[in-house]
Formats: structure tokens, C-alpha cells, sequence
């Protein structure tokens, strides 16, 4: 039933949470992960790239089949967009809790990406990093 997730990552421990459920869910599926990095512009796609080879070789040392892409645009947009065109099954993402006034003005990936997605969508809720969290990850 689950041949291939997209797992978007954003460098946030709340996002590499999602990962670890996705390695999971692939373990006991034998499914592709597709981890995926959105880039606000063309100058910080290398290291997005950077940042996407290191989260998948530490998956493919777990044995897991893994893709990574990076691309330019809107966050929610290009998820869709990315989910379609690669057929995938599930995504997985996590969301950071905004409420009120921070979620009218900035809106919600996860929520936009909940409605639009071509597949089911399983969102991971924020819980706070451990203190050894690399925080440098986040772009």
C-alpha cells in the first residue's frame, strides 16, 4: 500500500521527528523515502543539498532506500507539487504549532499541504529539542 513517502525537512528538530517516523514506517513497509528541502532562493540551494546528503546517508546506513531533493519556491506549493509528480503514497510532515495571530500571518505548510495533497498526509506534532540539538541545521 506505501511504496514511497516524501518526508519535507526544514532542518527543525520538529521536522527531523517526522523523519524518524518515516524511517519507521519504511522499515516495516520497504518503502522509498523521498526527503525533500524547499529553498526560499537559487543561493541557498547548495546547502540545502548538503544538509539533505547527510540526513540520507545516515538513512541508507539504517539499510533504508532513500532520495533527497532540493527545489526553489513556495514551501506548501512545491510539496504538492513534488507529492504528484513522484507518486507518492504518504507524506509525512511536521507541523510547528502556530496558533492565533502567528498562523493567520504566516500561515500553515502543513494545513495548506493537508488540503491539497494528492495522497494522505500524517503530520507529526512539535515537541521541544533536546538540548544537544544541533540548532545550525535550520535555514
Amino acid at each position: 500500500m506505501y511504496d514511497r513517502f516524501l518526508v519535507p525537512l526544514d532542518g527543525s528538530y520538529t521536522a527531523e521527528r517526522a523523519a524518524a517516523h518515516a524511517a519507521e514506517l519504511a522499515r516495516r513497509c520497504s518503502a522509498e523515502i523521498v526527503f525533500l528541502r524547499i529553498c526560499p532562493d537559487n543561493d541557498s540551494l547548495s546547502e540545502a543539498i548538503d544538509y539533505l546528503e547527510k540526513v540520507g546517508e545516515e538513512a541508507r546506513e539504517e539499510r533504508l532506500k532513500v532520495r533527497c531533493e532540493a527545489y526553489v519556491g513556495d514551501p506548501a506549493d512545491r510539496i504538492v507539487q513534488a507529492a504528484t509528480e513522484d507518486s507518492i503514497d504518504l507524506i509525512i510532515m511536521s507541523t510547528h504549532g502556530r496558533t492565533g495571530l502567528a498562523r493567520t500571518v504566516f500561515g500553515s505548510v502543513a494545513e495548506t499541504v493537508m488540503r491539497h495533497a494528492p495522497c494522505p498526509v500524517m503530520v507529526v506534532r512539535p515537541s521541544p529539542p533536546p538540548h544537544d540539538f544541533e540548532k545550525e541545521n535550520v535555514a
